[in-house]
């Protein structure tokens, strides 16, 4: 097979089945289950339109359906009878979210009436869609890559602002045209040597080594820049890790429920009453912010609590930002001293607890924030300083970051691929087995887009959305 040459699982299953599943008109509730102001019922396919037609009836005499338009009439039951009232979306294909015919019934929303709207519709020809159907004829038909694709589900679930923001540019197709850039360059390698191995009698000028290390690099740095956001993506999508340290009774669970809103932790005057992590999300200006309670550490000899603290050290190592909490109202001891000078070379804001009682006074960090769990004194500073760690760790507000696990995990063989090339290129190994790695790492990119991806991976990937996405 030539390097340049492109055959993928997806190119196979579009040739045998596009024929099948673009006749078949899919249909599925959109909205979330329960009730609200109005459901959405959806269609899609090349005979949306005319499934639709068998249960919508128009409140015009003469009615013919217009594309982009809403219309206002009924939905009917297998047997004529008006189930409800709606308001009727024509899409016509291929300018609709999934490239075919598309019709969405807005009707009142109610988990009875749309079901019932969604069973007169599944009785007039069309079938239940499957989970993440609708977005899977999208990325079939070309409308979407399937980075993209994933997109859709990353707004779905996003839970911050700034997550919400670096999803919309995957879904705008930032991350692919970076890809296809890289792609590129490797492309024009691949056919450079191809060239050169088979026509060498011809006047095709041969590629240098020299040429094809200078590409290799410059596309090395372009998968290597995509890598260095994954941890900046980890902290947008799940949030900055902040780990709650300090000694039994310091206030670390108040701290948390004072910050959570609710009472999330027990809080008692019995040391060691928090024997386990006790872990929830904030939002704070824009940024997620995953704040993670844990054991008072001291020495102990309760076999429980000795596991929390287990825990509570699993979770220092994991943290991305330490709270040391101090208790103002007493000297430090030997746990507080050993645990600042622990922590002084990590990421970590030093908190003194108790501002609203007599405080002991003490030499402690500088940049220390006075705290009252009780009052809210020193509560906004620190809801302040959370954000500003939090931002500076993701980085620039308009960059694109990597936050999808599947992408990090084929840039990372990509780059390894286009390594093991740079070495062969140094030690002028055959240009046939340098482009070995640089197909394999074309490939790599490609099923970041979807280009060169498996069926079985692009169904596992729809599989994990909602029915009517």
């Amino acid at each position: 097979m030539s390097p340049v040459t492109e055959v993928t699982g997806l190119m196979v299953y579009e040739k045998e089945e596009s024929q099948v599943w673009s006749q078949e008109v899919i249909a599925a509730i959109s909205t979330p289950p329960g009730e609200g102001g109005i459901a959405i019922v959806r269609l899609s396919g090349d005979k949306a339109w005319d499934v639709a037609g068998r249960v919508f009836r128009s409140r015009r005499h003469s009615f013919a359906p217009r594309p982009w338009r809403v219309f206002l009439g009924d939905i009917l039951d297998g047997r004529g009878e008006r189930i409800d009232e709606c308001l009727c979306t024509y899409f016509k294909g291929p300018k609709s979210f999934t490239g075919e015919d598309v019709v969405e019934f807005g009707i009142h929303g109610g988990a009875f009436v749309a079901g019932r709207v969604l069973e007169s519709v599944l009785g007039h020809g069309a079938r239940l869609a499957a989970p993440g159907e609708f977005t899977k004829r999208a990325f079939l038909n070309g409308r979407l890559d399937l980075s993209q694709a994933e997109a859709v589900i990353d707004i779905i679930r996003s839970n911050s602002d700034i997550a919400l923001r670096n999803a919309g540019r995957h879904l705008q197709g930032q991350l692919s045209g970076e890809i296809g850039e890289a792609r590129s360059l490797l492309l024009s390698i691949m056919a450079q040597i191809e060239a050169s191995i088979d026509f060498p009698e011809h006047d095709v000028p041969s590629v240098t080594y020299g040429e094809i290390s200078h590409a290799l690099n410059k596309t090395a740095a372009q998968v290597a820049g995509l890598i260095d956001t994954t941890r900046a993506g980890r902290v947008a999508r799940e949030g900055l890790k902040v780990v709650l340290v300090g000694r039994p009774n310091v206030g670390k669970s108040s701290l948390l429920n004072r910050l959570a809103g609710r009472d999330r932790a027990i809080v008692a005057d019995i040391a060691g009453t928090t024997r386990d992590t006790v872990e929830v999300e904030l939002n704070i200006e824009g940024v997620l912010i995953s704040l993670v309670d844990t054991a008072g550490l001291r020495e102990s000899i309760d076999v429980i609590e000795c596991l929390g603290i287990a825990r509570t050290q699993a979770a220092i190592e994991q943290a991305d930002l330490l709270l040391v909490l101090i208790d103002g109202t007493v000297e430090p001891n030997k746990e507080d001293m050993t645990l600042l000078q622990s922590t002084a070379k990590r990421r970590r804001i030093v908190l003194v607890t108790k501002e609203d009682l007599p405080q002991h006074g003490q030499l402690l960090p500088t940049d220390a924030i006075y705290i009252s769990a009780l009052t809210s004194r020193g509560i906004p500073e620190l809801r302040a300083r959370l954000a500003a760690v939090a931002r500076a760790s993701i980085g620039p507000e308009n960059s694109l970051l990597v936050t999808n696990l599947r992408h990090a995990s084929l840039l990372h063989d990509a780059l390894q691929k286009i390594e093991s090339a740079s070495s062969s290129v140094t030690e002028h190994w055959d240009l046939d087995v340098i482009a070995i790695d640089v197909r394999a790492a074309y490939e790599r990119l490609g099923e970041i887009r979807g280009d060169t991806v498996s069926m079985d991976v692009a169904n596992q990937i729809f599989s994990q959305f909602c029915i009517g996405k």
